[in-house]
């Protein structure tokens, strides 16, 4: 039986005034996770991580914070 194929959205939780760029770079992979390094270009922020789901949120917050300065997103009153 073949299932119905969805259309992949391009789908934004909030609204970012500016796209950021990250560089990851996976220095090794211990407890099935990486661990790296990521860095923020438009910073020259460098940041270390020991597991996938840690990447994730300093992303998030990193995006937060820029959202925060900008003055736009979703945390807007």
């Amino acid at each position: 039986m073949k299932l119905p194929r969805k259309e992949c959205q391009n789908v934004r939780t909030k609204d970012y005034k500016k796209d950021q760029t990250f560089i990851l770079k996976i220095l090794d992979r211990q407890n099935s996770t990486w661990q790296g390094s990521i860095l923020w270009v438009e910073k020259q922020n460098e940041q270390y991580f020991r597991s996938a789901l840690e990447m994730l949120k300093l992303i998030d917050e990193a995006l937060v914070q820029n959202d925060e300065k900008t003055g736009g997103g979703s945390h807007e009153e």
